[in-house]
């Protein structure tokens, strides 16, 4: 029987059995005997399952990744250069092109004023109306180019610069509309009632009002924070089917001017 084939099972056995053999032979007064025989084929024993150890870590082979091309270092950790994973983010970037990264909830107080007979002030009425909608922010996922794909072997990291995140689309909800106090002139009476082409153009303002709170700086800051959160959730899963040794860090890429 060779050593590789010997199980933990046997190893015991034989342990046992020249334990009893050396117990047989020198009896009572042989047990400092028995002791140290107990020890001896305990460091052979360690020094077998040794071995078995650094037997098995060396023939297991290292399974590359499909359409990768890996190169075994002499420490056993994979190498991978950024080129490794431009094919699969930008295949993503070209599937997606739009990731809308959050939608938020506005409203604008506003007023609406029917000039009544003459343009005449006392022939007017003014009605109070607080507007609502939502703004759709998004990043455009095609602006990410294999410049904006960083890789650091040394702790792992792949670093994707993302754009920052845009108002991609603003809607009204007529729906949700609360209508406020009217104030009429003194020869103004009755409600204000808004013709087609009137309504029109009031959608029409209430959508640019809405824009105007949607683009105040903190909603930026707020959609930005959602969309590293969007990216790294849409690129993680990306870079891990290619090697699951790498994480990503997404950063902005600089503005524009």
């Amino acid at each position: 029987m060779s050593r590789e084939n010997i199980s933990s099972e046997e190893l015991k056995c034989i342990i046992d059995e020249s334990v009893e053999k050396a117990f047989k032979k020198y009896g009572k007064k042989g047990l400092s005997i028995k002791l140290l025989l107990i020890g001896v084929f305990l460091i052979i024993g360690l020094i077998v399952c040794i071995f078995f150890i650094q037997k098995r870590n060396t023939s297991e082979k290292v399974q590359p990744v499909e359409n990768h091309d890996l190169t075994l270092e002499n420490n056993g950790i994979l190498g991978f250069t950024a080129a490794d994973f431009e094919e699969a983010i930008l295949g993503e970037t070209t599937r997606q092109k739009l990731l809308i990264v959050e939608e938020q909830e506005a409203y604008v107080n506003t007023t609406i004023t029917d000039t009544g007979l003459f343009n005449l002030g006392f022939f007017n009425r003014e009605q109070a109306l607080t507007i609502h909608g939502t703004g759709q922010y998004t990043i455009d996922l095609t602006q990410i180019t294999p410049e904006n794909i960083q890789l650091n072997e040394e702790t792992y990291e792949l670093t994707i610069q993302i754009p920052h995140a845009v108002l991609h689309n603003t809607s009204f909800d007529p729906g949700k509309t609360e209508i406020g106090d009217t104030k009429n002139g003194w020869l103004a009476f009755g409600d204000i009632e808004l013709n087609q082409e009137q309504h029109k153009q009031f959608e029409t303002e209430a959508v640019q009002k809405l824009q105007e709170k949607l683009n105040e700086k903190e909603r930026f800051e707020e959609a930005d924070r959602f969309a590293k959160l969007s990216a790294y959730e849409t690129y993680q899963p990306v870079v891990k089917s290619v090697s699951p040794a790498y994480k990503v860090v997404i950063v902005f890429q600089e503005r524009v001017p």
